[in-house]
């Protein structure tokens, strides 16, 4: 997998903060946290997959969400790392 190859921490346990699970998410060489819960109907994004248009599919009723949007959103976190 490339440096700059997108991917989904599938196997990771869920993070919780303020009551919200997230997903780890890899994007561009950028980490983030993305709330778990489908826009459409909740079901767990961390359990879909990238597709070549660089979006992930729920895997409940696959509806497809750009991840630019998605780590957009004000509910995502980028998570920075300390250089020191």
């Amino acid at each position: 997998m490339g440096a700059n190859a997108s991917w989904i921490g599938h196997d990771l346990p869920p993070i919780v903060r303020s009551g919200v699970e997230y997903f780890l998410l890899s994007h561009r060489g950028q980490l983030y946290l993305v709330p778990n819960a489908c826009p459409h109907r909740g079901g767990p994004l961390k359990f879909g997959y990238i597709n070549e248009k660089e979006q992930i599919v729920c895997p409940m009723h696959h509806n497809a969400y750009s991840i630019e949007r998605l780590i957009a959103r004000d509910t995502t976190l980028r998570l920075c790392v300390d250089p020191s």
